[in-house]
């Protein structure tokens, strides 16, 4: 079946027939798809057809991403969304600006998959960025932020660690766990050192992670936590102590 015939059966009023048409127009892999893909991707109403135009545009790869960054510029934030979640599956360097301007969109579902995709394309310049979600208003945003930055792993340590000294207590809270579950010992200080935190729950969060990542280093600190004026730290400081020794 040749090109524009299969760009034609895109228009289908069968869902089926259009699914079928953007796979093997993903297959096909002549550039010349992308375009009428993306219009797939961003206004079919079945979220099937979707999927599998978001495979075709993967499949063409490069070729997709600068008519996809222009259509985070649609006033549809359904259309933003669908754009960003290509845009992550593509996986390339060139979208990594202009997902970063999307962590700022004014849908949070698109902040959200924002997040998500820089994680998937893990370029370092995205580190930064999805570290200030942490501190996004919107609950699930923050938590996508989260696992984000869990992918981004050893590569993240180092702006996490400076995290832990950011004004808000939640992005401090979060970068302590996230440092935890990284499980790279280079964070071991910066989380001794959050010990001292004016926050209790800052607080508690490093003294857990320190007993989860069973540093010696970290025993001394935590042995003076004993005496903190906040029962659950003072708990966790006992747990976390057993841990290490």
């Amino acid at each position: 079946m040749n090109l524009e015939t299969l760009i034609e059966q895109l228009q289908n009023e069968s869902s089926a027939v259009r699914s079928q048409a953007a796979l093997h127009l993903g297959k096909l892999g002549d550039n010349r798809a992308v375009d009428p893909l993306i219009q797939t991707l961003c206004y079919d109403p079945d979220l099937n057809v979707q999927e599998d135009a978001t495979w075709a545009l993967v499949r063409l790869g490069e070729a997709a991403v600068a008519p996809l960054i222009r259509t985070l510029h649609d006033s549809n934030p359904a259309v933003r969304h669908n754009a960003v979640h290509t845009l992550g599956k593509i996986g390339h360097p060139d979208a990594v600006d202009s997902l970063i301007q999307a962590l700022q969109d004014d849908s949070a579902a698109v902040r959200q998959k924002a997040a998500f995709a820089l994680a998937q394309i893990g370029d370092s310049r995205g580190i930064e960025p999805v570290i200030h979600a942490l501190s996004d208003e919107n609950h699930d945003v923050r938590w996508m932020a989260v696992g984000a930055l869990e992918k981004f792993g050893a590569a993240a340590v180092t702006a996490l660690t400076h995290a832990l000294h950011h004004p808000d207590s939640n992005v401090r809270e979060l970068a302590a766990g996230i440092l935890v579950e990284i499980g790279d010992p280079r964070a071991v200080e910066s989380l001794i050192h959050a010990l001292q935190d004016e926050v209790w729950v800052v607080r508690f969060a490093a003294a857990q992670g320190l007993g989860q990542l069973g540093d010696a280093r970290a025993a001394e600190s935590l042995t003076r936590l004993l005496d903190d004026p906040h029962d659950h730290v003072r708990k966790m400081a006992a747990a976390a102590l057993k841990q290490i020794r």
